[in-house]
């Protein structure tokens, strides 16, 4: 480890800080809160990353929330997704998925999500997805 940070520099330290902290919150990620369905969820997340593969990001757009709907373009969108797709190819699978849920302590609001891996051609790229109450998008993070 000591030589990792010796080679790697201040960005060798960031990265190895930021793999622990991704690990402590999967770990310490919480199930979903009353009322949501583990398999609308998962089904829902999947529709969301299929029309990401289809480059199709207006409709993921539509899925979402009021505000959400008011933070993104679909211009904003394709320039923040295309990278990925141009980096990693076509789609293979999804090759892990883990349910995940919280509760807003200032609202109670409640939210249910996902974190899936998709494996490509060329690499992976994680989704963090979550909806609200109401199964619209609230959330669509790449990496």
């Amino acid at each position: 480890m000591k030589s990792l940070f010796r080679r790697k520099g201040i960005p060798g330290r960031i990265a190895v800080i930021f793999v622990m902290l991704l690990m402590l919150t999967a770990c310490g990620a919480q199930s979903l809160p009353e009322g949501f369905d583990e398999e609308t969820v998962k089904a829902e997340a999947q529709r969301a990353i299929e029309y990401f593969n289809d480059h199709d990001y207006q409709s993921i757009i539509d899925m979402g929330s009021d505000a959400f709907q008011e933070a993104i373009t679909a211009e904003n969108f394709t320039s923040q997704s295309e990278p990925y797709h141009e980096k990693c190819g076509a789609f293979r699978e999804l090759a892990k998925t883990i349910v995940v849920g919280n509760v807003d302590q200032q609202t109670q609001e409640s939210f249910g999500g996902v974190v899936m891996v998709g494996s490509y051609e060329e690499g992976t790229i994680q989704f963090t997805i979550a909806f609200d109450e109401d199964m619209k998008l609230v959330q669509f993070i790449i990496r």
